[in-house]
């Protein structure tokens, strides 16, 4: 199939008409891109948020498609962090945190997938897994059966051409309740033989992710039952900024007043710059 950069994000889901399978398809390659050009990060740092920002997208469409999730991975000995935040509008967005003189956060043995849930109350769910030797995909097949007591196949990937992304994306075959052993053989095989190469699948599903899922389920009448844009977004604005300088102690947002001087602060997602003069702080000294 050839591929389409051009082509929009999006997720597809169907479930068999026996009861026995959801399958989700989809593509993120553009939102993984601005992310990692956002991050300007490349080599095993941009696969590898790459990975996280798909598979956190991944799970907010299998388990939680009205609320926001973080999916993070920390570092052996907590050195360094990878984080996808994914929204409800479809929007996510990457971030890469490393301690000084630390260049590649690790994904190896010692390294923790940590998946956040935001409820409507503010609560948050979280469960948290090992990533083992099969990297990001393996983490989220672990997440899904310990957290979530879902059995599942999850793969998720990218591929760079160079230090530029070509495709990026994945899926999700679920076992229902009702999946008997006859459908689970022909599909575990039908996984293991055509669809264990994700750089192959993921260069596939550029092209489109309905017929990568039509694939999947060949010979198994199904019925689509959503088709999810998926973005790129950020969610910072400068009531934000504002809100988090609010924190501070009313002596330093008189220090930062005194000054005279506008404040620049970069957002740590999408690297926009928000200039915030001292006159906007004034309001913040009765809330501080």
């Amino acid at each position: 199939m050839a591929e389409s950069e051009a082509s929009p994000d999006r997720a597809v889901t169907a479930v068999t008409h026996d009861g026995a399978f959801r399958v989700i398809v989809m593509r993120t390659t553009e939102t993984v891109r601005r992310s990692i050009d956002a991050q300007e990060i490349t080599g095993d740092n941009a696969k590898n948020l790459a990975d996280v920002l798909s598979g956190t997208i991944l799970v907010r469409l299998t388990m939680a498609p009205t609320y926001r999730v973080q999916g993070i991975v920390r570092g052996p000995d907590q050195r360094g962090t990878l984080v996808g935040d994914s929204h409800p509008d479809g929007s996510a967005r990457g971030l890469i945190q490393r301690p000084k003189g630390l260049d590649e956060v690790s994904i190896e043995p010692g390294a923790v997938l940590v998946m956040m849930r935001t409820l409507p109350t503010g609560a948050v769910n979280q469960g948290m897994v090992e990533v083992p030797a099969s990297g990001i995909s393996g983490a989220l097949m672990g997440y899904f059966q310990s957290s979530e007591q879902i059995t599942s196949v999850a793969r998720v990937g990218c591929v760079f051409d160079g230090d530029e992304l070509v495709a990026a994306g994945g899926y999700l075959v679920q076992l229902l309740p009702e999946v008997s052993r006859a459908p689970l053989a022909v599909m575990t095989e039908r996984l293991d033989a055509d669809f264990s190469d994700i750089p192959k699948v993921v260069r596939a599903i550029q092209s489109d992710p309905d017929e990568m899922l039509s694939e999947i389920l060949w010979q198994m009448p199904f019925e689509k039952t959503q088709d999810t844009a998926l973005r790129f977004g950020c969610h910072c604005s400068s009531v934000r900024v504002l809100s988090s300088l609010a924190t501070l102690p009313r002596t330093d947002i008189e220090d930062l007043m005194s000054s005279e001087e506008s404040l620049h602060i970069t957002c740590d997602y999408c690297s926009k710059v928000y200039e915030i003069p001292p006159s906007a702080l004034a309001g913040l000294l009765s809330t501080s």
